[in-house]
C-alpha cells in the first residue's frame, strides 16, 4: 500500500473563521474582508484579491491567475487574518525553489507573522512538533519534503495539525507544467524548453502531489501563477486530479502597463553575449547610480559571458573575477547557496546594479529596487514574462529590453512560415514573439488566451 495512504489523519473539526463571516451574503462579505485589509495595509485591496479570500471562505479551491506584481501573495495574509488568534491557523505554502522559500519568510517576519521554510538540513522532530502546535502561521517547503519526508508525513497527518489547516498554497503553479513536459518526455522534442536552462529541472515530485494535497477534508487549495494559458491550466487541474467544476478562477490583468518592452535584433552569436555592450551605461557614470538591472540568459555558462562583456564596456575587464564587485555579479542555479545569498541580500542593499542570471533568480521575488530587465534570445514567451515581470514593481516605468536572433536553425524565421500552422506548439510560440510585428504587450496578452 502506498505509505501515503498508511496513516489517515482522524476525524476532528476543520478549523473555520467565524459564523458570522459565514452567514454573510457576498455583498457583505466583500465589504468586511476590504475594510479588515484596508485597516491592516494602509491601501485598499484589489477586487479580485478579495474574490479570491471569499472563494477560500466558502471552501472553494482557488486559482488565481494574475500578473506579476500584483500581489497574489497578500491573498493568503487576508485569509489568515480572519480567523481567530485562539485557533492558531496554519498556511501551507508550497514552492518550487528553496531560496524563494527563505525570501517569503523574511518577508512574512516583516509583516507581523510567524514563519519557518522547512528544508531537509533545518527540520527536525523539535521544529516538527512546534508546527503541530500552531508556533508558524506559515509553513514553507518544497514538493520533496511534503511528499518523502516521514517527519513531515508524521505532522501533516496528525489530527492536531489537520484542525489549524486553514489552506495549502501552490505558488508559481505555472511550474506543474513546465515539469510536467519534463516528465512525461516532451520537453525532449521542445527547443525552448532547453533555452531556459534552469527553468524546468526534472521534479518528480511535482507529478505526485495528488494524492497527499487530497487526502485532507475540507481544505480549500490556493494556486498561484503569472503565466497560465488554457493549455497549461487544464494540464495543472489534470496532475492535481480536480475539474474546473471544482476550482473557481480569478483572473486579474496579466499584462504590465508600466514596463516598455523592446525587441532587438542580434548582430553577433548569443554565445558571445556582445550584443550587450551597446546598452550597458557609459563609464563616466558612476555604479551607484547605474539603473538596477536583471540579465538573463538561458544558459548558466552564459553568464559570466555576460559579466565579461559588461565590464569591458565599463573599462574595467577582469572584474568578473572579483566576488566582491560593486557592478556585476551572477546567481544560477548551480552558484553555491552562500554566494546566492550574498548577491541577493547584497543586490537588495545597493551594493551593486548588475546581476546576470538565468531564471533561477527572481522567481516570485518581490523586488521594488529592479528598473531594468534584459533577456538573451529567444525562449517560450511565459518564462520571458515572468522574467521581465521583475522590474517595475513599485509601479513605476520599468524598461524590458529582448534581443531575439534573426534566424533559428530549424526554426520559423518570417511570418511566411506560420501560414500552415495548425498546432501551437512551444516552439512555434518562441519563434512567433522573435519575429511577430503585433505590439509585444498585446502579443503575451494573446498568449495567455
Amino acid at each position: 500500500m502506498d505509505p501515503i495512504f498508511d496513516k489517515q489523519p482522524k476525524q476532528k473539526k476543520h478549523i473555520e473563521v467565524c459564523e458570522t463571516l459565514l452567514r454573510q451574503g457576498e455583498t457583505e462579505l466583500h465589504s468586511h474582508i476590504t475594510e479588515k485589509a484596508l485597516a491592516c495595509y494602509k491601501q485598499e485591496p484589489k477586487p479580485q484579491q478579495v474574490d479570491a479570500v471569499c472563494s477560500l471562505i466558502r471552501g472553494n479551491n482557488t486559482f488565481v491567475l494574475a500578473g506579476t506584481g500584483f500581489g497574489k501573495t497578500r491573498i493568503s495574509e487576508m485569509y489568515f487574518r480572519l480567523f481567530e488568534k485562539k485557533l492558531k491557523a496554519v498556511v501551507l505554502v508550497l514552492n518550487p525553489l528553496d531560496a524563494l522559500g527563505d525570501n517569503q519568510v523574511l518577508e512574512k517576519k516583516q509583516a507581523g507573522f510567524t514563519a519557518i521554510n522547512l528544508t531537509q538540513m533545518k527540520f527536525d522532530k523539535k521544529v516538527a512538533s512546534k508546527i503541530i502546535d500552531g508556533a508558524f502561521n506559515f509553513v514553507y517547503l518544497s514538493p520533496e519534503v511534503f511528499l518523502n519526508s516521514s517527519l513531515f508525513r508524521e505532522v501533516y497527518y496528525d489530527a492536531v495539525f489537520q484542525s489549524r489547516l486553514a489552506t495549502i498554497v501552490i505558488d508559481e503553479a505555472q511550474m506543474i507544467y513546465s515539469w510536467g513536459l519534463v516528465a512525461s518526455g516532451k520537453a525532449k522534442k521542445s527547443s525552448s524548453h532547453g533555452r531556459t536552462e534552469d527553468v524546468a529541472v526534472f521534479r518528480p515530485s511535482y507529478g505526485e502531489l495528488a494524492a497527499q494535497l487530497n487526502a485532507t477534508e475540507g481544505v480549500p487549495l490556493l494556486l498561484l501563477s503569472a503565466t497560465c494559458r488554457p493549455k497549461a491550466v487544464s494540464s495543472i487541474l489534470e496532475n492535481l486530479k480536480l475539474s474546473e467544476d471544482n476550482v473557481v478562477f480569478v483572473r486579474a490583468e496579466l499584462t504590465r502597463p508600466e514596463i516598455r518592452i523592446l525587441r532587438l535584433p542580434t548582430h553577433h552569436s548569443l554565445k558571445s553575449g556582445h550584443d550587450i555592450i551597446p546598452i550597458i551605461e557609459q563609464q563616466s557614470t558612476p555604479n551607484s547610480i547605474v539603473v538596477p538591472t536583471l540579465v538573463y540568459s538561458g544558459q548558466r555558462n552564459s553568464t559570466f559571458q555576460i559579466m565579461k562583456n559588461v565590464n569591458k564596456a565599463r573599462g574595467t575587464p577582469g572584474a568578473e573575477y572579483n566576488p566582491r564587485s560593486t557592478m556585476i555579479r551572477r546567481y544560477h542555479a548551480n552558484t553555491g547557496d552562500f554566494a546566492k545569498e550574498d548577491a541577493v541580500k547584497s543586490f537588495t542593499s545597493g551594493k551593486f546594479p548588475y546581476i546576470a542570471c538565468t531564471m533561477a533568480l527572481g522567481l516570485g521575488q518581490n523586488w521594488k529596487r529592479v528598473r531594468k530587465v534584459v533577456h538573451m534570445g529567444r525562449a517560450d514567451p511565459s518564462n520571458i514574462c515572468q522574467m521581465i515581470g521583475r522590474c517595475g514593481r513599485d509601479g513605476k516605468p520599468g524598461l524590458a529590453i529582448l534581443f531575439m536572433e534573426k534566424n533559428r536553425r530549424n526554426g520559423k524565421n518570417s511570418a511566411d512560415d506560420f501560414l500552415n500552422v495548425r498546432e501551437q506548439t512551444n516552439d512555434n510560440r518562441m519563434d512567433a514573439l522573435a519575429i511577430t510585428p503585433v505590439c509585444l504587450r498585446i502579443a503575451f496578452s494573446l498568449d495567455n488566451l
